[in-house]
């Protein structure tokens, strides 16, 4: 059996265009080699196909014409942005085109259109993807109102935010008239600073949706001295009850679970009523959650 030809070391670790390859003498038989994957036309990479996002971004790039920018889902899990579980695992790229102009037509490929005026185009290790902002009014033609109202969250989050309410607003206003502008326009009325997981986005909005008063976001408690006792997910200070989320890690965490109890004692000492919540709390409407909150905050009235 003759022995394979060897590539080129610089088609070594990294995607490469087949007509790279040629140039450098590589014979169409050998780019049909077993060693070798095509996660797209005219694309090869050695080893097993790309999977994530990051990677069949950087395959497709080596095809990209320049009109085309990465976009939509696959856009958002590049900057970061929370998207559902269904979604994160569709392996198809999103590509979007200035209108007019011809999206991609191939397999593993989803084409979209875009008016030249509203393409916001940042560029994450040399590939071109569409902005935060662009990127979230994107996602308004697939994502239900509680995942857009996370990402929005996520851009108005951290000590220095890189957008702002009116951020928001104005993107909605630009879509004006186009598919998803009113689940835009609610996502943008509905988002928050200092939010710091899509769950606190989804108990706070079953909170409100059930007629609740809204809790303020990770809200900052106080002793009578202005010393700092804690910072919790969900709180209504007038009537100190909070609502404190908590994800596997305080259960199976040894050292968290110790500190979470010292931390709850300590919120009760100063009068707070604590609520602790987990994923199963959120279940089917979260109905069992709000019927105990709702009792709190009405014997916290009195």
């Amino acid at each position: 059996m003759p022995r394979r030809t060897a590539l080129p070391p610089e088609l070594l670790g990294e995607p490469f265009p087949v007509a790279l390859a040629r140039s450098l003498g590589l014979t169409r038989r050998r780019l049909q080699g077993s060693d070798l994957c095509a996660p797209f036309r005219a694309v090869r990479v050695a080893g097993p196909s790309p999977t994530s996002a990051l990677d069949l971004s950087r395959s497709y790039a080596e095809r990209m014409p320049p009109t085309h920018v990465i976009s939509h889902h696959t856009a958002a899990l590049l900057h970061g942005l929370p998207v559902p579980g269904w979604l994160e695992s569709d392996r198809r790229i999103h590509v979007t085109v200035p209108a007019g102009t011809r999206p991609p037509q191939m397999i593993g490929v989803v084409g979209h259109e875009l008016r030249t005026e509203l393409l916001n185009v940042e560029y994450l290790g040399g590939i071109p993807v569409t902005s935060p902002l662009q990127t979230w009014a994107d996602l308004s033609t697939v994502l239900p109102r509680t995942a857009l109202v996370a990402v929005a969250d996520v851009l108005l989050g951290g000590d220095h935010p890189a957008f702002t309410p009116d951020d928001l607003h104005r993107t909605a206003l630009a879509r004006t008239g186009r598919r998803g502008v009113k689940r835009l326009r609610m996502a943008a009325a509905l988002a928050r600073s200092r939010v710091e997981s899509p769950k606190e986005t989804e108990t706070r909005l079953l909170l409100v949706d059930a007629g609740l008063p809204e809790p303020f976001t990770n809200y900052v408690i106080t002793d009578a001295e202005g010393n700092f006792v804690a910072r919790v997910d969900l709180a209504w200070p007038r009537l100190r009850a909070c609502v404190e989320y908590e994800g596997d890690g305080h259960r199976t965490d040894r050292d968290q679970f110790r500190k979470d109890i010292t931390r709850r004692e300590r919120l009760e000492d100063h009068g707070w009523r604590v609520i602790r919540i987990t994923d199963d709390d959120l279940k089917h409407g979260g109905e069992e959650f709000i019927r105990r909150v709702r009792s709190v905050l009405q014997a916290r009235e009195l």
